[in-house]
């Protein structure tokens, strides 16, 4: 007898009470084995969303790069676990760079498209560098069964995993990666990512504040006989409690970037993940309206004992422009063999700031619902809390001042408190980079 289950924020499974069905039939066991329980894994059983991760060519690039330039220190001959495995693509690098055996764990319905894939190679038909090496796991890190069935052969040598999301933590999914070190990692064992840093900056951008706030002023009137007014205070709240994800010119940047939190994947825990603070100090640089904080992050690919030399081979671009270029001649999709990997492992980095190329993942800010007006030279000081929430994302309270002398004001008009929900993203794509420098060269005659 089978019992309902559903999938918590954690990524459990737990069985919700319901009583128990009764003796289903094979076809019905086989159609609930490869049904997608809740939006987050439908989602990525998408392949048109794998397609779109896979052609973020500064994203998968790096990847490959990171994969390849570690064959030596990480993946030759060795037991490699890749978590949330998605199309398999990081699983195939990984056999590519001589791994002897790839576990790739995925709880989507994608399982059942990377075993298509490998079915056929292990017949033959093709991708003859995939042959008898993937064996796919379905199921999440946080399940008894699972955790056995990657066990199978012991623990693994090394951990590759994109479990990245808007602000690098969204979504939740490293936590996930850090559980699978402490459950499959050997000891002196290779992750990849190792690290990350989430990064704050001030930012002014008077447009994004207006069109935001129309978004508010639509229900500040009369629409069709009824009076919206008393909503007005509501809309506000919400639209700017959402994070908006999208590219950004540096020059709207009024400070440098503060120090930024740092997350080292070998040490950290999960609780180090579920609540945590970070603060933020600038100098302004301009005198400007402060519409709020700008956010983007890094990710380390460093094997554990860090190169201390680079080796000048591997020191080639991963996208002339960050972009998916599609039609492209020569397809980044494709790219040629890469140099022979250095003996020591290779220290490769991706930034997604505003300064870098392009990545699905682009930038976000943290609007706040009142501008700050700040000087050049004044400080502005203040923090980000954060704390998960049931949506697989984070609650967010900002507390900003300008640390400007003079008398105490309640309410003080040099500080501002805003709250926001992560997991509640609007998108603005009114800045393209990329055309931003074909209409610059356009203007030069290049």
């Amino acid at each position: 007898m089978e019992v309902d289950s559903e999938i918590n924020v954690d990524g459990n499974a737990h069985t919700n009470g319901h009583v128990a069905t009764p003796s289903k039939t094979h076809a019905d066991k086989k159609e609930e084995k490869n049904k997608d329980h809740d939006f987050y894994f439908n989602f990525y059983s998408s392949l048109q969303n794998q397609a779109n991760m896979i052609g973020d060519i500064s994203r998968t690039g790096t990847y490959r790069k990171a994969i390849l330039g570690n064959a030596e220190v990480a993946f030759k001959d060795k037991i490699v676990l890749d978590v949330g495995a998605g199309s398999g693509i990081l699983s195939y690098m990984s056999a590519q760079a001589g791994a002897k055996e790839v576990v790739a764990l995925e709880a989507s319905s994608m399982a059942e498209k990377i075993e298509i894939l490998i079915k056929a190679a292990n017949v033959g038909k093709n991708n003859a560098h995939l042959k008898d090496r993937i064996r796919i796991v379905r199921g999440m890190v946080e399940d008894a069964k699972v955790q056995e069935q990657v066990l199978q052969n012991g623990k693994v040598d090394t951990i590759i995993s994109e479990p990245i999301g808007v602000m690098l933590l969204h979504e939740r999914m490293v936590e996930s990666f850090i559980l699978a070190r402490d459950l499959f990692l050997k000891p002196d064992g290779q992750l990849l990512p190792s690290a990350g840093q989430i990064f704050f900056c001030p930012f002014s951008d008077e447009g994004l504040y207006t069109e935001t706030d129309q978004k508010a002023q639509f229900f500040n009137t009369t629409l069709f006989g009824t009076d919206f007014k008393e909503l007005y205070p509501a809309a506000r709240e919400e639209v700017f409690a959402q994070p908006v994800v999208g590219m950004f010119p540096p020059s709207s940047l009024v400070s440098t970037a503060c120090t930024p939190k740092s997350f080292d994947f070998y040490t950290c825990t999960k609780e180090d993940l579920l609540e945590f603070t970070i603060p933020v100090d600038f100098v302004v640089h301009r005198t400007a309206l402060i519409h709020g904080l700008a956010s983007w992050f890094d990710l380390d690919f460093y094997p554990r004992q860090v190169p201390t030399s680079e080796d000048p081979n591997w020191n080639y671009p991963i996208s002339s422009t960050g972009n998916w270029q599609w039609m492209a001649q020569e397809s980044p999709l494709n790219p040629g063999p890469t140099p022979v990997p250095p003996k020591d492992g290779l220290a490769v980095k991706l930034s997604t700031g505003p300064s870098a190329a392009r990545t699905h993942w682009q930038q976000a800010r943290l609007l706040l619902p009142e501008p700050l007006a700040a000087n050049k030279g004044e400080r502005l000081k203040g923090s980000i809390h954060f704390k998960v929430n049931d949506a697989r994302s984070y609650d967010l309270t900002l507390d900003l001042e300008i640390d400007r002398p003079g008398p105490e004001w309640s309410p003080n008009p040099l500080k501002r408190t805003a709250e926001y929900q992560l997991q509640q993203q609007c998108f603005n794509y009114s800045y393209n980079p990329d055309a931003s420098l074909n209409a610059l060269s356009m203007a030069a005659g290049i």
